[in-house]
């Protein structure tokens, strides 16, 4: 029997500052000892046109770690190819429909996070989710190894209307 995961989501209102403190943080996650990161979601809403950036790690990380994805935030042109890599049909992450609902839920400027993890709770995110102006909108225990698998409870974590998973 597997050990159940624990879906984490955090919501950041617009004009939350990032600076790299979530990417260092998945970083460490990834490499500690006591916290598994099975998936991740980091969605993101423009202030002003309403367009969009996603990497999902298991699309975005692969051949590397999410944290490696330090150009997503650096290099709009980086940003753009991995938000589509993200969004492609083939690329076995969250399905783009999916992606584009918790999308529709998050206000202009706005952000969500989203973590698969087992183990102990990691500190160090919760720690750079506050230091960044989140707040947790779910945490809860799940049978899953991909946030692929748990869409209809992203959906209520962020309040989307519409099909997830």
């Amino acid at each position: 029997m597997n050990e159940l995961a624990q879906l984490r989501v955090y919501r950041f209102e617009p004009g939350a500052v990032f600076e790299g403190g979530l990417v260092g943080a998945v970083e460490r996650m990834q490499l500690g000892d006591r916290t598994e990161l099975l998936d991740g979601l980091f969605i993101s809403r423009g202030a002003a046109s309403g367009d969009f950036d996603a990497v999902d790690l298991a699309v975005g990380g692969r051949g590397g770690t999410f944290a490696s994805l330090l150009d997503f935030r650096l290099e709009p042109r980086r940003r753009r190819a991995i938000t589509e890599r993200t969004l492609a049909e083939h690329a076995g992450g969250i399905p783009r429909p999916d992606i584009e609902v918790l999308v529709a839920a998050l206000e202009a400027g706005g952000a969500l996070l989203a973590v698969l993890s087992t183990g102990e709770p990691a500190t160090v995110l919760e720690e750079a989710v506050a230091r960044c102006g989140g707040r947790m909108v779910a945490d809860e225990p799940v049978d899953a190894r991909a946030l692929a698998q748990v869409g209809p409870r992203l959906r209520a974590a962020v309040g989307a209307r519409g099909t997830v998973g």
